[in-house]
């Protein structure tokens, strides 16, 4: 079972303003960032029933992002986030911590007096520390190892977006994300999981600031 949510997207200072469609103008900042939640929860059956797990995994995470608009309508600016996890498999827990940053693009078309639509990409690299359990072969014992590494995130997507006014904008988006982690040996021997590549399609919602140029 997956459960996402995801909520507030902006925390700041609001300024007010006369002009709808202001805040998109050249010469405005955008200030923003989203707060997201996952659990999920797995069961793995065998036909030897001896086999069988479940695991369950805990994600929050944050991103915080600032944007200028080099032109009437075009956003670019700067993203960096950060989320951590945490799974647990029987009586044994691991958790990762990632952090990333890289560009963000956004366009806006406007729709009507206070609606918009916007594609959106970014790309961020970054890194990992994962700690999780381990057989050591020489002692037979398990310990908990930190294994560090690198990630390359790669979203793209479309949103809406409603201003409340010139300063405040509720939006939704839909988009896709494909990550690639890299992970180092470190302490671990034999076979071991070096990279993990996931790709998934989500859907967020929020609040996101403007501080538009011309507002008064």
């Amino acid at each position: 079972m997956k459960v996402r949510f995801i909520s507030l997207a902006a925390l700041c200072l609001c300024l007010l303003g006369p002009a709808v469609h202001a805040q998109t103008t050249k010469g405005s900042f955008l200030l923003g960032g989203s707060l997201g939640f996952s659990s999920d929860k797995d069961k793995v059956s065998y036909s030897s029933s001896a086999f069988n797990y479940e695991s369950k995994s805990t994600t929050f995470s944050f991103r915080p992002s600032i944007s200028y608009f080099v032109i009437d309508h075009l956003s670019v600016g700067v993203i960096t986030p950060l989320s951590y996890t945490k799974i647990k498999v029987e009586d044994q827990q691991s958790t990762s911590t990632t952090y990333s940053i890289g560009p963000v693009v956004r366009y806006y078309f406007p729709l009507g007096d206070q609606w918009a639509v916007f594609p959106e990409v970014a790309y961020t690299y970054g890194w990992n520390w994962t700690k999780s359990p381990y057989f050591i072969p020489t002692s037979g014992s398990i310990e908990n190892l930190q294994v560090n590494g690198t990630t390359h995130i790669f979203q793209g997507g479309v949103g809406l977006v409603y201003f409340l006014n010139p300063s405040i904008g509720i939006e939704g988006k839909v988009y896709y994300q494909s990550s690639t982690d890299s992970y180092d040996r470190g302490k671990r021997t034999g076979t071991i999981q070096t990279g993990n590549d996931l790709t998934s399609f989500n859907f967020n919602v929020g609040l996101q600031i403007y501080f538009a140029r011309n507002a008064k």
